[in-house]
């Protein structure tokens, strides 16, 4: 039951990206067949329930029973979510993959909103990253394992050690391979890096 594939919840923006294309395959053949692999959790159900609904293919029985499912989970105990980047190496994990680890859907929207022109990188060492997103510093110490910023929501995602919209755009706009590597190291050693708020 350790593998993804036996135990794994897709979030809601991991789905979507799929119903456009089983529209399309749909235009092309007579059928099609959904296979939802279900073990233990019934994660299945919920996941094949909310994809009829992205498609408008739910009945009313089914969206019914999508709605008793949804409340299953509301109002059994909290369950401990599987999620797929904890199968892979950290060494292995894609840039996509660590940015939606550290940054919710819409956060990552609205740091791909922000325009190239309005990130200034003042500094940039193999140890160290000075840049200002808009009105605000980042500062990615990388030798000591810190990370400096003064946004509002900075302030919030320092307790879990998440990333804002600025700290995504400037990962957004660095070299892709430079940046995998920051995330990666990270992700790999999240107890040793300390977020703080920048101060002049």
């Amino acid at each position: 039951g350790a593998r993804p594939w036996y135990n794994y919840r897709y979030r809601q923006e991991e789905l979507e990206p799929w119903a456009p294309k089983i529209k399309e395959a749909a235009e092309k053949v007579e059928k099609v067949y959904g296979y939802f692999n279900n073990h233990y959790h019934g994660y299945a159900v919920e996941n094949c329930l909310q994809v009829l609904e992205m498609l408008g293919a739910l009945t009313p029985e089914q969206k019914e029973a999508k709605a008793n499912v949804e409340n299953y989970f509301k109002t059994t105990a909290k369950a401990t979510e599987t999620k797929l980047e904890t199968f892979v190496e950290p060494a292995e994990m894609k840039f996509e993959t660590l940015l939606h680890y550290f940054m919710d859907a819409e956060r990552i929207k609205r740091a791909q909103q922000i325009k190239d022109d309005e990130v200034t990188i003042q500094q940039e060492t193999a140890e160290e990253i000075r840049a200002m997103v808009k009105e605000y510093h980042i500062v990615i110490d990388l030798e000591n394992r810190v990370i400096l910023h003064d946004c509002a929501d900075w302030s919030k995602m320092l307790p879990n050690k998440k990333l804002c919209k600025h700290l995504g755009k400037l990962l957004l706009i660095l070299d892709k391979e430079k940046a995998t590597t920051i995330l990666r190291q990270i992700y790999a050693n999240k107890e040793a890096w300390n977020f703080k708020p920048y101060t002049q």
